[in-house]
């Protein structure tokens, strides 16, 4: 008799231990159940919040657009280079409010006739000694001061001609590009755009700009399409490394054909440039 006396209330206590064990193993998951879906959830609304924060882009949007480049851009031949047709459509479709032009120079009959464009420029300067045609000033050397005065969201760069013209170390004509094209990315705003443009062929037969002495048909159409492999190996290098740049193939928009001294584009083949660049600026402007 005192065996069962002592044995029942070991007995109780202990199926009361485990009663106990198995309720809070239970609360206790429940808790983590519950962290875990909380967690979940609040992760879930965190990846919503940035996808929206990342598509949450009011079109059509406004911007500071800067025409850059040498004379192509400037319009040497022609006043307003493609700038003019570009404006004029703009005008026409119903998005000039949407683009102010920005530089430090005017030209051409247009709502907005600003720009960055330099007769003669190269990507750095060139001393005369190592150019054929004598020194060129860079427009490398411009950039900190029309970025900090103009301050662009979007930036149109054709640059590079007049390197070929002077046949100036075109080998390494692709490191001098991407120094130039970094120092632009670097000024622009984290939702800005560099459109970086291939060059036109020149036409070697016209000896107006180009030494016959240096260049044939045939080495002239190589030295662009060398360049212009260069331009477009560092848009995907610089598409890879998460910077907003991309190709502009104005070498796909114009012909030999559409030049009047061997090197400028016709007033018809500005007009051509304008259309080229319209359909970049306003996709880009309406997201269309």
């Amino acid at each position: 008799m005192k065996m069962k006396k002592v044995l029942l209330p070991l007995l109780l206590s202990a199926m009361l231990l485990s009663a106990c064990g198995e309720t809070d193993t239970s609360s206790s998951q429940e808790e983590v159940s519950s962290a875990a879906e909380s967690a979940a959830e609040s992760t879930e609304e965190s990846v919503t919040e940035s996808v929206a924060s990342e598509d949450d882009v009011q079109y059509p949007r406004s911007i500071k657009l800067m025409p850059l480049g040498d004379s192509i851009t400037e319009g040497f031949t022609y006043n307003g280079a493609y700038r003019v047709s570009l404006a004029n459509l703009l005008e026409e479709n119903g998005l000039s409010q949407y683009v102010d032009f920005v530089g430090e120079k005017q030209g051409g009959d247009c709502y907005d006739n600003d720009y960055c464009g330099y007769t003669g420029f190269s990507i750095d300067a060139i001393p005369g000694e190592y150019s054929i045609t004598g020194g060129r000033a860079g427009i490398s050397d411009k950039i900190d001061d029309i970025f900090t005065t103009y301050t662009p969201d979007v930036v149109m760069l054709q640059i590079g001609t007049n390197d070929i013209l002077s046949l100036y170390e075109l080998d390494t004509a692709g490191d001098r590009l991407k120094a130039l094209v970094d120092s632009i990315l670097e000024k622009l705003p984290e939702d800005g755009m560099l459109y970086l443009a291939t060059l036109p062929y020149m036409n070697a037969e016209d000896t107006t700009y180009i030494d016959p002495e240096y260049f044939t048909v045939e080495s002239m159409d190589q030295c662009v399409d060398d360049f212009n492999e260069e331009v477009r190996a560092l848009v995907e290098e610089e598409k890879a490394a998460g910077a907003n740049i991309e190709l502009a193939d104005v070498n796909s928009a114009l012909t030999k054909e559409d030049l009047q001294d061997g090197v400028h584009p016709t007033e018809e083949g500005y007009s051509k440039l304008g259309e080229f660049w319209y359909d970049i600026i306003s996709e880009y402007v309406t997201g269309e």
